[in-house]
């Protein structure tokens, strides 16, 4: 019977979920198409000092001589992602082999690295996709003396990666991280959205045991998560529309800004006026919505609401 993982406060989901040596053979069995049986001997070795930020979604485990190192990410893909698997794997082949006699005239054994990034993010990325370490150095060369290859999968449910369909749990896993994201768009209560996703997947059969292990603790578990990272992309999509408008000068922003606010004061639409204009209409409709909302602003207000640098 698999042992209910305990928790630091700064363990994501992903670590909790999945720091169970059974349920790590699902999951490689899965990404690396084994069939290891789940009594194989499986040794984690998660850093507990995390290189990858403050908050933990990383683990490391050894199985049958190979050493795999797995990353759950939400936030935007970091191309640094070659660099920082090569310090991880630097410190655990530090631990698990500087003392056994590296310096001896007899090669050690060294177990195979496979590295791994699980994207979960809502970004519309590949289902999958490497990222290499000599894409990043400076000079380039026909002989690479090293390199570390990581293996970007995009496991977001929306988007129905084969290998949801190989791991039961991972797909559990990111068809629960959905439900919330749905129920969060739709009413914009974080709180709300995980208590009324843990109890729908509940009901659903969707990781049922591990939420009924955990469910009392997967608000505030889940909250710092998904504000620190699915919500930073979520307001950033909000503010697409004022982000549209950054490329414009000044100058021609406030000439803008006065066509419109004329324009609109004569009731026409924001597609109207920018079929007449001949604007892009995603521009026009950010002033648009800062007229019809502040009627009094004058154009410098405007000019800086949309900018996201003023009121």
């Amino acid at each position: 019977m698999a042992q209910t993982a305990k928790r630091n406060y700064k363990d994501g989901l992903f670590r909790v979920l999945f720091n169970d040596k059974e349920k790590l053979i699902e999951l490689y069995n899965a990404v690396s198409g084994s069939n290891y049986p789940k009594e194989t001997p499986v040794e984690i070795i998660t850093l507990e000092d995390s290189i990858f930020g403050g908050l933990k979604n990383d683990l490391a485990f050894v199985i049958n001589n190979r050493l795999i190192i797995l990353i759950e990410h939400q936030s935007t893909i970091n191309p640094n992602m070659p660099l920082r698997m090569l310090c991880y794997i630097a410190k655990e082949y530090e631990r698990l082999l500087f003392s056994r006699g590296i310096y001896s005239r007899r090669p050690v054994p060294i177990p195979t690295p496979e590295l791994y990034v699980f994207y979960n993010g809502t970004e519309d990325l590949p289902l999958e996709q490497e990222l290499k370490l000599s894409d990043s150095f400076v000079e380039k060369c026909g002989k690479i003396a090293l390199e570390a290859v990581v293996r970007v999968i995009n496991v977001n449910y929306e988007k129905g990666a084969e290998l949801l369909q190989r791991c039961e749990t991972l797909r559990e896993y990111s068809q629960f991280m959905h439900d919330i994201r749905v129920r969060y768009r739709r009413n914009g209560d974080l709180t709300a959205a995980i208590r009324e996703s843990v109890k729908y997947c509940m009901d659903h059969n969707v990781l049922r045991d591990f939420l009924k292990r955990n469910g009392g603790d997967m608000v505030s578990f889940l909250f710092e998560e998904l504000s620190r990272e699915e919500c930073e992309a979520i307001r950033e999509e909000d503010g697409y529309e004022r982000g549209k408008v950054e490329g414009i000068e000044k100058g021609e922003m406030l000439k803008l800004i006065a066509q419109v606010q004329k324009k609109a004061g004569k009731g026409q639409s924001a597609e109207k006026i920018a079929e007449d204009l001949l604007e892009e209409p995603e521009t026009v409709k950010a002033i648009f919505a800062v007229i019809t909302e502040h009627p009094a602003w004058n154009g410098e207000q405007i000019y800086k609401h949309v900018r996201g640098t003023g009121e």
